[in-house]
Parts: C-alpha cells; sequence; structure tokens
C-alpha cells in the first residue's frame, strides 16, 4: 500500500466532514460525543486502496474496515483530536498485527463419511461436528457453537489470519469455493451435473451461517447475502416495468424465430450477464460477466480501433457528462479491462468489491441508455450499429 496515497484520500474523507447533510455527504453517524455527515464516496476511496492492496486486502472486509474507520473517526472528534492524529488512529488499525482465525463455512451437494483436506481446506461430514469443535476450540466457545452449526449440514474448516474477523471469513468463503470448484470440475459432466455449493437456504432474515471463531475475540458471524424473501413485482418503477416489456417483446421475437437486430440482441444479452454476474458471488467470474454485457453493447467488430479502447471509449462517451467525467470512466475501465485481460490469459489479478460495483453501475446504466435511446440507435444485420458509429463520433470530434 502507498500510504502517503491513503493519507491523502483519508483527508478528503475528513475534510468532508460537516453537521449537516449537503449534496457531497451522504452518509451519517452518531455515537457517544459525536454526530456528523461524511462522504461515503471519499471513504470508500480510501478504503479501496486497502482492499486492493494483494496482502492487506485478505485482512480486512470492505464493509467493515469503513464501519471501523467512521467509528474511529467519531471517537477521535469526541476527544477534540485533529485530523492527523486521527489518520494516524486509522493507520494503526490497518497495521495491526492480524490474529488467526477458526472459519467454519458449511456446504452442500457433497457426500462425505470422513474428514478430506484439499490444500488449505478440510471438508467434514456433518456428524463429526462436537469432535471437531471440541478439539479446535476451548469450552466456552464450543458451547456457543455447538448449537450454531447444524447437525445436517456439511462444514468446511479453514484458519485464515486477518484483522478483522469479517474479513477472515470473507477470505474462507473463497477459499472453499475454490476447493469445491476443483470437485465441481472433475465429478460433473454435461448431463450429470452435481449442486455443489457454500451455505445453507436461509429461512430469516436473521439467519447467520459462516463464522469465525478467535480464542481471544470470540465468535464472529456473518450473515448469507441472498434476501430471504422474495422480490415484490409491485415495487417496479414505470421505468422499470417499460424495460421489463422491451426485454420481454425481445425476448419472444428470439423464441418465435423472428429477425432481431444487434442492439436487441445486445440488450437481451447485456441483461442475461448482468443478472448471472450478479448471482454467481464470485469477483472473478463476476468482472468477466459485466465485462462481457458491457462489450455486448457497445463493442463493434467492424470498427478499426484496438477492443480495450473502443469497449473504453464508446462507454465513457456514452455514460460521461463532460471531458473531466468521460476520462475518469475511461481511465478506471481500462484498468478494469486488464483484470479482466489478465484472467482470461491464465496471469492472476486482484478483484475487489468495488470492481465489481463499478462494472455493474456501467453494465446497468448502459443498458437502460440504450433502453431511453432505443429508436435512435436501432439498426440492421447488414449495417450493424451504424446509427451508434456516427452518434460516437459525433460525441468524440463535435464534443456534444
Amino acid at each position: 500500500m502507498n500510504e502517503n496515497i491513503f493519507k491523502q484520500e483519508i483527508t478528503k474523507f475528513l475534510d468532508s466532514i460537516t453537521n449537516k447533510q449537503d449534496e457531497n455527504t451522504s452518509g451519517m453517524t452518531m455515537g457517544q460525543g459525536y454526530f456528523f455527515w461524511y462522504s461515503e464516496i471519499y471513504l470508500a476511496n480510501a478504503v479501496e486502496i486497502i482492499i486492493e492492496d494483494s496482502k492487506l486486502g485478505k485482512l480486512f472486509s470492505w464493509k467493515n474496515l469503513q464501519e471501523k474507520i467512521v467509528k474511529l473517526t467519531g471517537e477521535g472528534k469526541a476527544k477534540n483530536e485533529a485530523d492527523t492524529q486521527i489518520i494516524e488512529d486509522i493507520l494503526g488499525l490497518i497495521n495491526k498485527k492480524p490474529e488467526e482465525f477458526l472459519c467454519i463455512i458449511p456446504f452442500h451437494g457433497i457426500k462425505l463419511e470422513s474428514p478430506y483436506t484439499i490444500g488449505n481446506v478440510t471438508l467434514y461430514p456433518a456428524s463429526q461436528k462436537k469432535s471437531v469443535l471440541k478439539s479446535k476450540v476451548n469450552d466456552k466457545l464450543y458451547d456457543e457453537l455447538i448449537d450454531t452449526v447444524t447437525d445436517k449440514q456439511n462444514f468446511a474448516t479453514v484458519n485464515i489470519q486477518a484483522v478483522i474477523p469479517s474479513g477472515a471469513i470473507e477470505v474462507a468463503i473463497l477459499e472453499v469455493k475454490s476447493t469445491l470448484n476443483i470437485l465441481k470440475f472433475l465429478m460433473n459432466e454435461p448431463n450429470v451435473l452435481y449442486q455443489i455449493g457454500v451455505g445453507k437456504q436461509n429461512k430469516t432474515m436473521f439467519d447467520k451461517e459462516f463464522i469465525a471463531v478467535n480464542q481471544n475475540s470470540g465468535i464472529t458471524q456473518h450473515p448469507f447475502q441472498y434476501m430471504p424473501r422474495p422480490a415484490e413485482l409491485s415495487n417496479l418503477q414505470p421505468f422499470g416495468k417499460s424495460y421489463v416489456k422491451r426485454i420481454g417483446d425481445i425476448q419472444l421475437k428470439i423464441y418465435s424465430s423472428q429477425s432481431t437486430v444487434p442492439l436487441e440482441k445486445g440488450l437481451v444479452n447485456a441483461t442475461n450477464l448482468i443478472a448471472s454476474g450478479l448471482d454467481s458471488e464470485d469477483p472473478t467470474i463476476q468482472i468477466i460477466q459485466l465485462m462481457s454485457a458491457i462489450e455486448a453493447l457497445v463493442e463493434q467488430k467492424t470498427f478499426v480501433q484496438g477492443i480495450t479502447d473502443q469497449v473504453c471509449e464508446r462507454a465513457a462517451l456514452l455514460l460521461g457528462k463532460d471531458s473531466t467525467s468521460r476520462r475518469r470512466i475511461f481511465d478506471r475501465l481500462t484498468t478494469l479491462y486488464g483484470k479482466r485481460s489478465n484472467l482470461s490469459h491464465g496471469n492472476t489479478a486482484v478483484i475487489t468489491h468495488y470492481d465489481v460495483i463499478y462494472l455493474w453501475q456501467i453494465a446497468q446504466n448502459l443498458c437502460f441508455y440504450f433502453h431511453m435511446h432505443f429508436d435512435d440507435f436501432i439498426d440492421s444485420n447488414k449495417h450493424e450499429k451504424a446509427k451508434l458509429k456516427d452518434y460516437l463520433l459525433n460525441l468524440r470530434f463535435e464534443g456534444k
């Protein structure tokens, strides 16, 4: 981590603090002796530097790190500390020596009779819950855990170094998923698929299934991300309903073998890719799916330009409001496209929550943009995205 850059971003966050909400402050916090509004964007920019670091990122949860920084700031303000001291307090948390957590991650889809170790992950049958917990935690923690991990659910254990317990859980989930992916690869066939994955079905919004145990700090439980209740169609706004109708009509045309044009196919493909990416939970899969959605909308094989520049520039031209915002979008997308390319070509890349959120916003906003301007960009299979090309050329050279 570049400490100077982090200090600069944290300073912007501290400078954004005010006692009342304005157009730049969207977050609010209160505690003993403090109450203030702050910029969630500046906070996220600072935390992203930590999460993107190849070593530090594995020690923290992005959400809890944001909460910790806000709390440390509030406590510092309550004691009338200078911003320089608050920054040192925050750096103290970030540079804190990590602790070891035993993480317990339930999984499904594999029948086990005995423990099975793959790398740093050990898979256990549900019947061994008591014996495993007895051997790995002290008596007090055992009494708290015994009713938490269900006897009917197989589970995996993995030891993780972390500063924040929820950060340990996030890393543990990814480690267990990677382990299960090995088994999926070996055991699944195109016509015989086993439903293998982490977690269990939630019954209430208070269900918690992922656990990190530390002998000193105790037990931390982490909720599953899926909502335990159905989504309500009645909550769809008029714009959402019109988008549903648009995509539904196109899907009907595809199903009934009617002719469709590139814009229609691109919208359907992008919608499916975004939905699939959000549902995958794996950030490496998500970034590939979301970037593919953007490509489905703006890439043009007949346009003579490098694919990276073409995709990133077109998205920036369409969604940016001025030259500054367009350059910002272009630079960020180029960086993310590089990460996607690394994954596609056998290299490694650190994919963060912020990467996924940013790409999701770009991909979704592009879908909405083409939906709103559908008649302006409707094209033919013979002249693929010709109107889009002309429109983008005008934006580029005439600055509209």
